[in-house]
């Protein structure tokens, strides 16, 4: 029986399997959901642990089905090639597109789910952690599956920078080609996205407005090559001014798949 949602993540080393507090909640938070219907996938571009991961998964027996597909990239990242390798290998009739170091409260995929249609793609503002408070989750000073209210402390960011989660029915992602991949590292990908989708006609709905609501955390974490990703960002940010179409990748190539 086919899940009614992947949940697919762009990942290069970042996800660990062992002795990484980050990944354990990641993969923690997803495991406790209220709503269990769904795939996690992991779209990888080349982890030197891939083989650690593939295994780890393949011998998971808990209820929520994991796997992981690689299609190896060179520098820089590719945060929108390989969120389109998830899309294009995902089974869900829904995709929702994430990342690796969020950390999710347990009504997350029920509350996206209840309001999704096939019309409309849902969003969720994040809510990013300062590293004190992720240690005190690690440590066992607040709870967040039984009292989510006791990590509510910290910056939300802003819609216009929204990348934390974004969920869609398979035939708009099909429909507009995925993210576009013209944009390397990662930033503003997710603003072309959805600039491209209000073209196709597809509706976006908000979750996670207020601090009261929000349900979406990014865990803290060093920074690496913070140059090379400030410079490819002000690359990609020339890229928003010449939208003219809401078909991305027009070549058909998108994912690593040819349509």
């Amino acid at each position: 029986m086919m899940p009614k949602l992947t949940i697919t993540a762009s990942n290069r080393d970042r996800l660990q399997i062992k002795n990484c507090q980050r990944s354990e909640w990641f993969l923690k938070s997803l495991q406790w959901q209220t709503y269990t219907d769904f795939e996690l996938l992991i779209a990888d571009g080349g982890s030197k642990n891939y083989e650690e991961i593939k295994k780890y998964f393949e011998n998971y027996n808990g209820i929520i089905p994991m796997r992981i597909v690689q299609l190896k990239i060179g520098k820089p990242f590719e945060r929108a090639r390989l969120n389109n390798v998830g899309i294009r290998h995902a089974l869900g009739e829904y995709v929702m597109t994430t990342d690796v170091d969020m950390l999710y409260g347990n009504k997350f995929v029920e509350t996206v789910m209840n309001i999704i249609n096939k019309k409309t793609s849902v969003l969720s503002r994040t809510m990013y952690l300062k590293s004190n408070w992720c240690k005190k989750i690690y440590n066992g000073e607040v709870d967040p599956y039984n009292d989510v209210n006791s990590i509510r402390k910290c910056r939300i960011k802003k819609r216009t920078t929204a990348g934390g989660s974004h969920t869609s029915h398979i035939s708009n992602w099909n429909k507009v080609h995925g993210y576009c991949e013209k944009y390397k590292g990662w930033g503003s990908e997710d603003q072309d996205l959805m600039k491209r989708m209000k073209k196709a006609g597809i509706r976006t709905k908000w979750i996670g407005e207020s601090r009261d609501d929000i349900m979406l955390f990014h865990q803290s974490h060093p920074k690496i090559d913070i140059k090379d990703d400030l410079r490819w960002q002000e690359k990609n940010k020339k890229f928003l001014n010449n939208i003219t179409s809401y078909i991305a990748n027009p070549d058909g190539f998108w994912g690593g798949i040819q349509d």
